[in-house]
């Protein structure tokens, strides 16, 4: 009996022999254990990280679009103020069809949508589609996003009429074309994507969540939900990343798991570098050329803005400048006035908005040639000297003995700078002077141009901000005063683009000193027998521009000085009147349809004798410094800027007539004469 159990009992021995061999294994499953460990870590960092930087690409590049559309809305509502409703429908419709992706354009007042582009022009007032959102912009003055509306979203714009904001421009967006912009942007597979309005309601979804997780945005949803707001529209970019798949690592292996697993994580370090670069790069580079395409499409726009709202401004401001000089009673003569200087207005507005999107690109390029500075300054008050006067102001001039006539420069660019200081002193001074004064002063050798005035000034909190765009001395300053917020921040640019700084001093209820100071460099006075013979007066003038009221405007100041003109309205017909009549000079639009300016000017250079030897001035509405290369290659001997001044007009006429018809080569074409206004 006693041996039966003692045989059927185990020895206690061979748990005692089992024990080495799992103290050798201990380790290695140590190892293994370990090594997933720091593996799933490593991967739970890197998606960590991918999902920031996906996150943070999408959301610049949305905020980027949207960015784009509120600019474009800018630039209409500053055309929706003082300008005409049919001047309104025109320029909006040039944008809309630009980009196609809108749903609509439209204009709305506190009761109804006063000018809809999905309806005729004709078709009354239709009632307001979101009163709630509109009634915010009225009330902020600042742009706002809606939530989506039948498929749409509305993006609203304040419009200042009166120093008052009455309307807003409104842009309807097909969630659609929404979807098709996020639908373009990189998202890993299996991610999902969801953007919502500040009410939580989904405007765009992008990849179905993975099987077994909750939707966006409920509770319970995975914790690597990684969401931001999109800019100040109140919306909500959410993102998802796919799940890791679960794997199961069979213990049992031992030792070959954990060289195979050591083996991976040798290579994943190996190889991690040169991964992380490869997508760094991809991202960086999809990132650029989606920048590169805002940037191609921002600069046609705003070259499409410019031509159309400098086109309908030429003939609203040249046709006053001949109703200003004609014999009216006082009550019309005040009103003709008051139209023009709220046309000058408007044309200062957009050239601001244009000049400061030029100036952040680094588009302006300076020149360099000598000024007479004291010129510069007399004719800078004289523009001036009028509406100080109508304010009872003094406007002195004060120049240090020691300052030299001649200096060299940019004497556009410097005499839009003292323009602009002088305004703002008048504007802000109710009584009292203003003077602008100019030195030179030593160490180093600086121009220094002050301008000082008795006004309101500035209170200490705001000078170090009052060279920022779209900022301004006070929060009414606006509604007060008008403007955009944007002359001193132009200032500033132009004046470190050359070299210089500008300051401000002010104590508030005191006036203000606002200084410049640019690099000194002597100049020299021009040769006065520079000029040729006598001016040929009158010259027969072809005259190419498609829109009415220039061509008619260039018509009746040419006229009017003597001179006999002949006008057509495309490229083609001007080439058939230079077949049929010899012509002294050809002014001819760039943006014509069919055969525009730059095909006109290399086919009139092509013909024999004195055709083709004619002086060509091309009228463009853009930037000079970004057609003059353009025209100078193509043939053209000087450049006009619509909205033109009238003497400048016909000074340049006079002062192609002094010249005889130089040779169309380039090299003889390099001393012609070019206006940039």
């Amino acid at each position: 009996m006693t041996i039966a159990t003692a045989s059927a009992t185990p020895p206690a021995w061979w748990r005692i022999g089992l024990m080495p061999p799992l103290v050798a294994t201990l380790p290695l499953a140590l190892l293994v254990v370990a090594l997933l460990a720091g593996f799933g870590m490593q991967m739970q960092r890197e998606r960590q990280a991918s999902l920031t930087r996906t996150v943070a690409t999408l959301q610049a590049a949305l905020e980027a679009e949207l960015q784009a559309d509120t600019r474009l809305l800018k630039l209409l509502a500053a055309t929706a103020g003082p300008a005409s409703a049919e001047a309104f429908r025109s320029a909006a419709q040039g944008v809309l069809a630009r980009d196609p992706g809108w749903h609509n354009l439209a204009l709305e007042d506190a009761q109804a949508r006063q000018i809809d582009l999905r309806r005729p022009a004709e078709a009354p007032p239709t009632p307001l589609p979101d009163p709630a959102s509109l009634a915010r912009v009225l009330q902020s003055g600042r742009p706002a996003f809606s939530g989506q509306r039948d498929g749409l979203v509305s993006l609203r714009v304040p419009v200042l009429r009166e120093e008052v904001v009455r309307l807003a421009v409104v842009a309807e967006i097909p969630l659609a074309s929404l979807a098709a912009d996020l639908a373009r942007l990189p998202l890993p597979p299996g991610w999902a994507l969801r953007l919502t309005d500040a009410q939580g309601e989904t405007l765009v979804e992008r990849g179905p969540p993975p099987l077994g997780t909750p939707p966006l945005g409920t509770p319970g949803a995975e914790a690597g939900t990684l969401s931001r707001q999109v800019g100040e529209t109140g919306w909500r970019l959410a993102i998802t990343p796919a799940p890791f798949g679960r794997i199961t690592w069979l213990f049992g292996l031992g030792s070959v798991l954990a060289l195979l697993l050591g083996l991976g994580l040798a290579a994943r370090l190996a190889w991690r570098g040169r991964a992380a670069v490869a997508l760094h790069q991809q991202h960086q580079a999809e990132a650029l050329a989606h920048a590169a395409d805002l940037e191609r499409r921002r600069a046609d726009l705003l070259a499409t803005v410019s031509h159309e709202l400098r086109a309908p401004l030429t003939g609203l401001l040249g046709y006053t400048e001949l109703l200003s000089r004609a014999e009216l009673p006082p009550t019309p003569h005040a009103w003709v006035q008051q139209q023009r200087r709220a046309g000058q207005a408007l044309l200062a507005l957009v050239g601001d908005v244009l000049d400061f999107a030029r100036l952040e690109d680094g588009a302006i390029a300076l020149e360099d040639t000598s000024l007479d500075l004291f010129e510069l300054l007399e004719d800078a008050a004289a523009l001036l000297r009028a509406v100080a006067q109508q304010k009872a102001l003094g406007l002195v001039i004060q120049r240090d003995p020691g300052l030299p006539r001649w200096v060299r420069g940019d004497p556009l660019r410097l005499r839009q700078v003292v323009i602009n200081l002088l305004g703002n002193a008048i504007k802000f001074t109710a009584q009292g002077e203003v003077v602008l004064s100019a030195r030179i002063v030593a160490r180093p050798e600086r121009l220094e141009i002050s301008v000082s005035d008795t006004g309101i000034g500035i209170c200490e909190e705001a000078l170090p901000r009052i060279f920022d765009r779209f900022q301004q001395g006070a929060d009414d300053t606006a509604r007060r005063f008008g403007g955009s917020g944007l002359g001193l921040a132009i200032c500033r640019r132009l004046v470190v683009a050359m070299g210089g700084t500008i300051t401000a001093e002010s104590l508030p209820g005191r006036g203000s000193r606002f200084t410049l100071r640019v690099p000194f460099r002597p100049g020299q006075p021009p040769d006065d027998g520079s000029r040729e013979g006598e001016p040929r007066m009158p010259l027969r003038i072809l005259v190419a521009e498609d829109v009415p009221a220039s061509r008619l405007l260039l018509v009746a100041v040419l006229e009017r000085a003597g001179h006999a003109v002949t006008a057509v309205e495309d490229g083609p017909r001007a080439l058939a009147a230079v077949h049929g009549t010899p012509f002294d000079l050809a002014m001819v639009d760039l943006r014509m349809p069919g055969l525009d300016g730059f095909g006109v000017a290399a086919a009139l250079r092509t013909l024999p004798g004195e055709r083709g030897r004619m002086k060509l001035v091309a009228l463009t509405a853009e930037a000079p410094e970004e057609v003059e290369a353009a025209c100078q290659e193509a043939g053209f001997d000087a450049l006009l800027r619509k909205p033109f001044e009238t003497r400048r007009l016909l000074g340049l006429v006079e002062a192609l007539g002094r010249h005889p018809a130089p040779r169309h080569e380039a090299a003889a074409r390099s001393g012609g004469v070019w206006s940039d206004n």
